[in-house]
């Protein structure tokens, strides 16, 4: 089960994916990218407690972080923005017409970025914290 680093690896993927595609202004695969890299660094952080857990919902996988993990409660807002990007980002028949990219903003894109930055960067600090301690 500890796998915490490789997640917290594709996180960092999936976020730099982000920012590359926010130079091309794809909002819509922005905020979805967005999305992906604070599930897997959720779900590090929870592999680094000693959790696996499944699923793409931010809001749940932050619920259990933060029974162990009070500091996280700061994202709360955050991931239920980001929550909602995980479908409709992709899909066009999300919204009553148009494709899905239509829908989405920069402005909307550089807040996931800064959400996403903000999830990614404590729990970076946290899993090498953990490292230095045990030596890997």
């Amino acid at each position: 089960m500890e796998r915490a680093n490789d997640l917290l690896i594709d996180a960092e993927d999936f976020f730099g994916a982000a920012n590359d595609l926010f130079a091309t202004s794809r909002w819509s695969k922005v905020c979805f990218n967005c999305q992906q890299a604070v599930e897997l660094a959720l779900k590090a952080i929870l592999n680094y407690l000693g959790f696996e857990r499944r699923g793409h919902g931010l809001s749940i996988l932050l619920d259990k972080v933060c029974e162990h993990r009070e500091e996280f409660e700061q994202f709360r807002d955050a991931v239920k923005i980001l929550d909602q990007y995980y479908i409709p980002t992709r899909y066009a028949n999300a919204f009553y017409s148009g494709p899905a990219m239509k829908h989405y903003t920069k402005t909307q894109a550089q807040e996931a970025i800064k959400y996403s930055e903000d999830i990614l960067k404590l729990v970076r600090q946290i899993v090498a914290e953990g490292e230095t301690e045990t030596g890997s």
